[in-house]
């Protein structure tokens, strides 16, 4: 079950990574070119934050029942803060993802709420920039020291 959920939770990062990447390019495209709000931009959008929503969820799966790495950590919280590794995935990789994703939620409902076209767009493109830069700086890309993750993992296959 933990290799699938991890096999998920992956496939799930590059659908974030993709969608974020077209909502952020039509958000600035949009806003820079003042053209009206299109339904492929809300589309993209919603995409881009429900994706993180699976995304999250699944993540928070992993965290609380399945994960190697931040169920046995919580016997010994304490020990385990001293561990780079664990300390990276029991704090600040499960708390720059939140901060993002609520920076997208946020971004979303603003954009919706925004009376004219430009503003939606500059709202989707400020606040999808941020979240995904957050989004960025919380993976653990393979280059991080000790706790690089691979940048594909299929039911145990590192890629």
């Amino acid at each position: 079950m933990y290799l699938t959920f991890l096999t998920l939770h992956n496939i799930s990062r590059w659908l974030v990574v993709i969608f974020g990447l077209i909502a952020i390019v039509r958000a600035f495209r949009g806003w820079f070119s003042k053209r009206d709000w299109q339904a492929q931009d809300d589309k993209f959008g919603k995409f881009y934050v429900m994706f993180f929503d699976v995304q999250v969820l699944l993540g928070l799966i992993l965290y609380f029942g399945l994960s190697a790495i931040t169920v046995p950590a919580f016997r010994n919280f304490g020990a385990a803060m001293g561990v780079t590794a664990t300390r990276y995935f029991l704090v600040e990789h499960l708390a720059i993802m939140l901060i993002a994703l609520a920076v997208a939620h946020i971004g979303r409902a603003r954009a919706s709420k925004a009376a004219q076209a430009v503003q939606k767009h500059k709202t989707s493109a400020i606040f999808f920039t941020t979240s995904f830069v957050l989004l960025l700086a919380g993976i653990p890309w393979p280059f991080l020291q000790g706790v690089g993750r691979p940048l594909l993992r299929l039911f145990g296959l590192d890629f």
